[in-house]
Formats: C-alpha cells, structure tokens, sequence
C-alpha cells in the first residue's frame, strides 16, 4: 500500500450560492451518467437538521451548494434521475434527509458503506468511509472538520469547510470503481444491487416511524413490576425461613432477606437452603429443576423487559412526528440480517404486552405478514430430505410430526412436552447447537440430549448429511454462500494456531446457520423492494415501517387495508418462490389495529 496521505486539499470544487449558477450547473449534470452526492447539516435527526450544504460531483469536480441561499427543487432533475448513477457513503442517510427536508428522493444508488460491509463481511466491519478511504487510496481523510457543521450559524463557510464536504465526494469515484471490481469478481454484484435497491425502502421506513399509545404503554410497564414484584416477594418468602437475620420495620413488616440484584447475595442465600450453584447466570440456573431458580429466572425476565423496554424506549419519541424512529442497519448480522437500535424494537418478545401498544393513527390499519416457518423451509430446501420436504408440500405441522417420528407416537397423541423438544431440535440444528447446550434449554441430561439427537437424525438424515457437509465446507473454503448468493467469509485458521479445534467450531456452527438465516435475511429484503414498488405503481397510501427478520409491518389507509394485505402477500410469496424451488412458501397476513403476532 502507497505511504498513506492526508487529504483536505487540492481538491477541486466550485461553491454554488447563485441560483442561476445551480440551474446552469443542473443542466451540465444532466448529461453524466455517473455522480456523487454528500451533504452537511446540524444534526443526524431529519426532522431537526438545519441543512447546511448538498455536495454533488462528477470525478473531476465537486459541486458545494449553500443550501441556506438557494432553492434545491431544480437538483431532482439530476438526483430523481434514474439514469444517473448516484455515489453515496450511506446513502440511506442522504435519502432521509433530502426527502424530509427538501422533497427530493435519491433514485438509482451504488453505496460504498454497503458493498464494503458485502465485501467484507464476517472478516471486517471497516466500512467508515475514512477506512476505505485508507484501504483503496492510501488516503487518510481528515475527519474533524465534520465537527464544525454543527451549530453553525456563520454566514460563510470556511475554506477548510469546504474542502472536506468537496473531498467526500471526489473521493468516491476511485472507490467505486475498485469496489465495482470487487463486486464483480467474489460474484456480488447480484447482492449488491439487492441491497442498493433496498436504500430507498429503509429509509422511508425509518422516515415514517411507529406510533406508540403512551398510557397503555406505561400501564404495561406497571403491570411487569408488579409481577416482578409478587415473584420477588415470592422468593423472600420462600428464603425467610433459612435466614438467621430476620428483620421488622416498625409496622412489622419483614424486611428483604437477600437483594436479588446481587448475585454473591444471592449464593449465599441459596446455599442455606441447598441450593450450591457455581454462578447465577442464566444458563446455570436454567439446568436445576428447583423453585427458587426457577422464581429467579421468571423475576429476571419481568425486570430485563422493564428496563428493557420501559420509560427509556418512550423517551426515543420524536418530539416533532410523535412517533419512534428507529435505525435500521441493512446488514447489521454477518449473516446479511437486518439489526435495529435506537431503539430496537426487534427485540420486543412476539408474547409481550408492549407489542400492543404500537398503534395507527385515526383511519389506519396495520397490515402485518409473516413468512410461515421460513428458516425451517430453507432448510428443507437446501437439504431436500425428504420427510421435510414432504410435510411442507402437505403443510404439515414439521414439530409435531419431527416429535412424532423421533418417539414413533401416532401425531394425535402427541403431547406439548414431545412437540417442544422437537421443535428445540429443529431450530436448535440451524444455530449449529449440539447436545451439552440442548440439553441445558430442554432440562435433561447431556446423554439424554445426545439420545434425542441421534433419533431425530435417523428420521431426517438428509438434514444430518447437509448440515455435517456445509459445516465442513465452510472451514474448507472460509465462506458460506446463500441461495441468493451472499457471502460470509471466515477468518483463515491452521493445525497449529492457538485453540484451533475451538475455532473450528466455532466456524462449523456458523456455516451451518448463514446459509439458512442468510437466505431468510435475501428473502425479506427482496420482499421489502417488491412490495414498496408495488404500492407505489398502484398509488396505495401505505407504507412499510417495520421489519423483524421474516415479518413485514405496513401501516395503510383504512380503506386501503384488504388491497393492501393482498398485495403484501403476494410480493412476499413471490419473492420467497425465487430462493425455494422445491419448497412450497406460506405466508400469513393480518389486519390489525396493534402490532399483534
């Protein structure tokens, strides 16, 4: 690599602060077919950034336009323009701001975030356009200037000002094309475009949040303490009669024998009634059948989901829209899944009660659609064992009868205790688990677990064949590959580094799962741009806002509802019969006030 240099100069850029000059500049542009696009402001918010400058450049110059002098509508002739390709460094943020603040949409997109994250992913998450700024250039961008944009009330711009906004566009145009090169020779451009195409869909998500009921929010969050409390009360209860230390207020009341926020507290307590555990970590209180453990553990999930959950979600409602605005990561998991924060609402349990709290506003309905068992389709599809297969095309329920194969009970007879260790195996297959954690979430032995195991692959071996052969193949090749192509690459490990059977492992795990979550994270986002698309030709008044790895949320006009539902199940039954073949995809959709499963 080249002796690295700092760039914040030399760069050629022309500012625009005439609005005859931005139209004259307009009709130049419109004859490239390739530009980039940047912008500076005085915050990350859309809905309170003071935009400051919109930077559009061709290679050899960079066009700064001063965006508190000029009217930037003229600009969507070359930005809206589906013939011009726009370079962008996360371009889901440029979309946001242009569309909120000036009307504009970004249309045709090539994102060296993105393709650096599809390049790289698994290995690096250096995709700052700083990093791969240093990594093709062997340029060191400096980053500070950045700094001074905010709260800028100047009425002139800095000559350093602009050279930093200027050199975040030029220097995309070299970047782009070794990317491009990249892209095109590890076979995805085809991800690529997926993902670029996906931009505009997020970003209108993000845009237009989830409205959230307040009072019935904060009702829920009384209701989980006070189950959290009536088990906490539970546990003192239970622990009183083996304490030496008991106190009264002076009403008589007994006072806590033990926090239960304090885990050395807790060992103690514990051991006085018998109970010798090595920690009080989740996954050792989960192997001992005992009331206490499990009180503790059903306590820990009521104050988790409160904290979780409770007043700090209700302070990410945007003052201005009244909604939450999450921020939606396209590839957030290594395996191409989507990641939310700020808050995540990913994360709300499907059988919380918060989930109903998340509401339309007056004449609007949620349209919510899920893709019916997605992962375990995949996995039927990329193993084509044949009991798999067939339950599927005669929509069988797969757990019960995988529970009634591996116990050789009739499927009627089939019991929830049955039915759950059989669903724990099929999905616990797919994160590459083996018997010592099955047994931990199934409450048996590890030979029991093993015993389990080796019936549920002798029902399905084309399950067992498949997941021994991609588990292997991805230490072999140090990648997987998804049936859309997307690719996770693992780090290069040899015979005599440190821990190496761990990592093996560790990377075995991994290949047996990204080929099937991968595929599952192709699916949806393919559904996301069908679907925005197809609302938008049909000029329905819906919008997605939500998404939670094989679900969609829609919000729509009311009257638009029953159009809507249908057309979200037929763009996500057809972007799911590109991915499985053999597979029958099921889909299931619903109309609702809430956010309900």
């Amino acid at each position: 690599m080249p002796e690295l240099k700092l760039l914040q100069q030399k760069t050629s850029y022309e500012l625009v602060k005439d609005q005859s000059r931005l139209e004259e500049v307009v009709k130049e542009l419109k004859k490239e077919r390739l530009l980039s696009i940047d912008l500076e402001g005085t915050s990350l918010d859309p809905y309170t950034n003071e935009l400051l400058l919109v930077q559009i450049a061709t290679k050899d110059i960079a066009y700064v336009f001063d965006v508190r002098q000029l009217d930037l509508k003229p600009l969507a002739e070359i930005i809206s323009n589906e013939k011009i390709l726009k370079l962008a460094q996360n371009a889901k943020f440029d979309y946001g701001m242009l569309k909120a603040i000036v009307g504009i949409e970004i249309v045709s997109i090539f994102d060296t975030m993105l393709a650096e994250r599809i390049l790289t992913t698994g290995v690096s998450r250096e995709n700052s356009l700083r990093a791969i700024s240093r990594k093709y250039l062997g340029v060191e961008l400096v980053k500070e200037t950045r700094k001074t944009f905010v709260n800028n009330h100047a009425r002139s711009f800095s000559r350093k000002q602009l050279e930093y906004a200027a050199a975040d566009v030029l220097v995309l145009f070299p970047i782009y094309e070794s990317q491009k090169k990249a892209l095109k020779k590890e076979d995805l451009d085809g991800i690529a475009e997926l993902e670029f195409d996906l931009v505009p869909v997020v970003a209108e998500m993000e845009l237009k949040g989830f409205l959230i009921d307040v009072k019935r929010w904060r009702k829920v969050i009384a209701d989980y303490r006070k189950k959290a409390n009536k088990v906490a009360k539970k546990i003192q209860g239970d622990l009183r009669p083996y304490s030496t230390h008991i106190q009264t207020d002076l009403f008589g009341n007994h006072a806590d024998v033990v926090n239960l926020n304090s885990p050395s507290q807790i060992l103690k307590a514990f051991r006085r009634v018998g109970l010798d555990l090595p920690s009080t970590g989740e996954s050792v209180l989960s192997r001992y059948n005992h009331p206490l453990t499990k009180l503790l553990l059903e306590y820990r999930g009521y104050e988790k989901i409160i904290t979780s959950f409770g007043e700090n979600l209700l302070s990410k409602i945007n003052k201005k829209t009244g909604r939450i605005h999450p921020d939606y990561m396209q590839i957030g998991a290594d395996t191409g899944r989507f990641a939310c924060s700020n808050p995540n609402l990913q994360q709300i349990p499907t059988d919380s009660l918060f989930r109903d709290c998340f509401i339309t506003p007056s004449g609007y309905k949620l349209v919510i659609a899920d893709y019916s068992q997605i992962e375990l389709r995949i996995m039927a599809e990329l193993s084509k064992d044949p009991v798999f297969v067939k339950a599927f095309k005669e929509d069988q329920d797969l757990h019960t009868l995988t529970a009634s194969q591996m116990f050789g009970v009739p499927i009627d007879e089939i019991g929830k205790d049955r039915r759950f260790q059989a669903k724990s195996i099929n999905f616990g297959l797919m994160y590459g688990r083996g018997a010592k954690s099955l047994a931990v979430q199934l409450g048996v032995s590890e030979g029991e677990a093993k015993a389990l195991l080796q019936k549920y692959f002798k029902q399905y071996h084309g399950v067992k064949e498949w997941l021994d052969r991609v588990g292997k193949e991805a230490v072999r090749f140090g990648r997987s590959t998804t049936l859309g192509g997307r690719k996770r690459y693992y780090q290069r490990i040899n015979p005599g580094d440190p821990g190496y059977e761990r990592q093996v492992g560790h990377i075995e795990r991994q290949g047996k799962n990204t080929p099937i979550q991968g595929a599952s994270a192709d699916m949806i986002k393919k559904a996301l741009v069908y679907v925005h698309k197809r609302f938008r030709k049909k000029r329905l008044d819906a919008t997605p806002i939500h998404t939670v790895h094989d679900e969609i949320v829609v919000e729509a006009r009311k009257d638009q509802a029953k159009e809507t539902a249908k057309i979200l199940g037929k763009e996500m039954k057809r972007a799911g019969e590109i991915f499985l073949k053999i597979v029958p995809v099921k889909v299931d959709v619903t109309i609702s006030d809430i956010w309900e499963h």
